[in-house]
């Protein structure tokens, strides 16, 4: 059986899927790029999924980076890429991006240094959205070295193209594809899980599949009919591309739920979501002590309530 590994977009809510594979590198005593045979991560997913598969400076066969230290990731660098300047103060992004990309762009320079794709661990994929072809993109480090239709490119480059969301930061122009710019994957796969799927029926054809799908939180704000019937383009701007991502986001899980039914009492598909109730929490962009301290309550508290599926999925994938 072949092990799959799917994580979600969802900013400094990553810390969420962080958490998850921790505690899945913690039962298992061993690293997500030794479990998997494809990962596939969207925006936040895929910095995720990146540096689980970036090969060690030394060691070029282990990782260079444990979930722990992921979670690492958010914890210390997200007050600085989601720095709320004077300037953002005052005009909230609504005539300019939200925030400077150079903080974001120093932060994955310090994690993924010169890392190529090409040089990923296992089988990885970020999808992301190219805008002057109009057209989905999937940086596959697979088709690198065996199909050799891809450029190689710089780990961080697909890292932030991949996590260029609109509104947030600038699109990503990326030297290898001069006549290219790209956005966030988040626009049209923001649960990525279906798309790791379909890579992996490519990939391993008649084998068997076990698919595992980590969220970054599930928010449950309303959108109040009497507030916002009068909105136009600027009100409905950040609010729709909420309603975008969690909507992919369920389709996705409905749709995985029905392909991989269990099978000899064994489940194929695993999905790790929590319900986002604490006001604030389904903010992306909120790099606060406060907010980053809920999201790790979040973590543990979907940790202990999924705890026996966890166990379980864990005996699967050492199997």
């Amino acid at each position: 059986m072949r092990k799959v590994l799917a994580i979600d977009g969802g900013g400094v809510r990553g810390i969420i899927p962080a958490m998850v594979l921790a505690e899945i590198e913690k039962q298992t005593g061993k690293p997500i790029a030794e479990l998997f045979d494809l990962v596939v991560g969207t925006s936040t997913g895929g910095i995720l999924a990146l540096g689980l598969v970036a090969p060690d400076r030394n060691k070029e066969t282990e990782p260079r980076y444990s979930a722990t230290q992921l979670l690492q990731f958010y914890l210390e660098e997200s007050h600085e890429i989601f720095d709320k300047s004077l300037f953002f103060k005052i005009t909230r992004g609504i005539f300019t991006r939200r925030y400077h990309a150079r903080a974001l762009e120093k932060a994955l320079k310090k994690y993924f240094g010169h890392t190529m794709l090409s040089e990923a661990l296992v089988n990885v994929v970020v999808p992301s959205y190219e805008i002057h072809g109009r057209y989905t993109a999937f940086f596959k480090s697979g088709d690198i070295r065996t199909k050799k239709i891809e450029r190689d490119v710089l780990m961080r480059d697909v890292a932030r193209a991949g996590s260029a969301a609109p509104t947030y930061f600038v699109p990503k122009k990326i030297k290898e594809y001069p006549d290219a710019t790209f956005i966030d994957g988040a626009v049209f796969a923001n649960n990525p899980a279906m798309c790791a799927y379909a890579e992996a029926k490519e990939l391993f054809s008649d084998e068997d599949l076990l698919v595992v799908s980590l969220g970054t939180g599930n928010p449950q704000l309303s959108i109040d009919f009497e507030r916002f019937r009068t909105w136009g383009l600027l009100g409905w701007a950040r609010p729709l591309w909420y309603i975008l991502m969690d909507g992919s986001s369920d389709v996705v899980d409905y749709q995985l739920d029905f392909v991989l039914p269990e099978r000899d009492k064994a489940k194929r598909y695993y999905r790790f979501q929590i319900e986002l109730l604490q006001p604030g929490t389904e903010q992306l962009d909120d790099g606060s002590e406060q907010n980053l301290n809920a999201l790790v309550e979040l973590g543990q508290q979907l940790l202990d309530e999924r705890r026996d599926e966890i166990v379980q999925l864990c005996r699967q994938l050492v199997e």
